[in-house]
């Protein structure tokens, strides 16, 4: 019988470091096509792939006295700071079989959201854009 990865079976490591609490991580992966249209013709030609992009979002529980920034997934600083942080690697893992289930590579934080709900723990959500998503299946 086949082995469901559930959420009680995931966890989020990044750059090889489990990164605390996450309650839901998410990614998207977009192939952008292009249509070849021409003159005289109402049908497209072809359709032809012309870029891919990729985005992951993550909602992290807040630990007090712990950010993002601490755990080194948003750069912190200027100008200088920011340009020179270093991409990300970030894996989704089966903590039961210990593999990684999804691996992004060259993630680059986009932004960081947070709420505070009665009854509720505080979440920060932060959004990446990444250059590529692999499953385990390469």
């Amino acid at each position: 019988m086949a082995t469901v990865l559930s959420g009680a079976r995931a966890k989020l490591i990044v750059n090889g470091v489990e990164v605390g609490y996450a309650s839901n991580v998410s990614a998207t992966e977009n192939i952008a096509l292009a249509r070849v249209d021409v003159l005289g013709d109402i049908d497209s030609k072809e359709i032809v792939p012309v870029g891919r992009s990729v985005s992951v979002q993550a909602g992290f529980i807040r630990i007090s006295g712990e950010s993002l920034k601490d755990l080194g997934l948003i750069p912190r600083g200027g100008t200088l700071d920011v340009l020179e942080f270093p991409e990300l690697t970030m894996e989704v893992y089966d903590q039961v079989g210990d593999f990684p289930v999804w691996r992004v590579e060259g993630c680059r934080a986009e932004s960081r959201s947070w709420q505070v709900q009665a009854g509720s723990v505080v979440s920060v959500n932060a959004s990446f854009q990444a250059r590529r998503i692999y499953d385990e299946r390469g």
